[in-house]
């Protein structure tokens, strides 16, 4: 009886010593890797266009364009026994007429363009006529102080209109539409009818100028730039040091022919209150 009793503690302790070893052993599940997010490449689709049957018209190209683009998409007949039936899009009907202009889906498409032969008439056959697109360039002397109401480089149909306008700066006054040296308009928003040609417009912008002896003059909705300033003795576009020591020598008798820009108050004398206001001026 004794024996089994001692056994029994014997494989009791056994037990309690290897259960260090048994935690030891244990191995806990390795925690999910953290999320990422993916970003998306932005995706293009196909646009074909292409004319049945082959060469008796003339297509625009094709190519890959977001979703959202606005695709303009004409035919042109070049053969004279053939008239222009319709357009199918994935072999479906699409349109009777002969240009339209496409907002690409978020699928590919493939245009094609249905010509019927017709020798009935073959003197005066139907002729769909030449279609021009060109860019518009819109562009300014002053890049931070004028934008557009659209992009510049956007095509247009020759002898359509387009309306124009220029965003001007504060401090900034407009100048007018250019072509070249050629005034096109002085106003800022216009309506300009697209030449058959690439084309660039430049928006001419200037800072105003603030006369401090005639405070009267500037336009007062907006800020206006000192450059040409009374007291501004050396012409440097600022007024300081210079100026004052100048003016200063001039009270003292050191006369020229620079009266009026010496005398900032108008009186026809240079004196104390032209030195003091040459100072006040200075320091704002």
């Amino acid at each position: 009886m004794n024996n089994i009793i001692r056994n029994m503690m014997t494989v009791m302790l056994l037990l309690v010593g290897s259960t260090p070893a048994l935690h030891a052993q244990f191995n806990p599940t390795n925690p999910p890797e953290p999320d990422y997010e993916i970003v998306e490449p932005v995706k293009h689709y196909k646009v074909s266009i292409s004319v049945m049957p082959a060469s008796v018209a003339y297509v625009t190209s094709g190519g890959s364009y977001t979703s959202g683009y606005r695709k303009y998409i004409y035919t042109s007949l070049t053969n004279s026994k053939y008239k222009f039936s319709h357009w199918t899009l994935n072999g479906e009907f699409f349109s009777a007429n002969s240009s339209f202009n496409y907002t690409v889906e978020t699928a590919d498409a493939n245009f094609v363009a249905h010509y019927e032969f017709n020798p009935s008439s073959p003197v005066e056959p139907e002729r769909v006529p030449d279609i021009i697109v060109s860019p518009l360039y819109l562009v300014t002397n002053n890049g931070e102080a004028c934008s557009f109401n659209q992009a510049s480089g956007n095509e247009h149909e020759a002898e359509s209109w387009v309306t124009l306008e220029a965003f001007v700066a504060k401090g900034y006054e407009f100048k007018g539409w250019y072509q070249g040296s050629t005034l096109i308009s002085s106003n800022v928003r216009f309506n300009y009818q697209m030449p058959d040609e690439a084309v660039t417009l430049t928006a001419k912008v200037e800072k105003i100028v603030f006369n401090p002896t005639n405070p009267s003059e500037p336009d007062s909705s907006q800020d206006n730039v000192q450059t040409t300033l009374t007291g501004d003795v050396n012409k440097d576009g600022v007024l300081n040091v210079f100026d004052i020591v100048s003016i200063v020598n001039y009270s003292l008798g050191e006369a020229d022919e620079n009266l009026p820009l010496y005398d900032l108050n108008g009186d026809k004398a240079v004196n104390v209150f032209d030195i003091v206001k040459i100072v006040n001026l200075s320091l704002e």
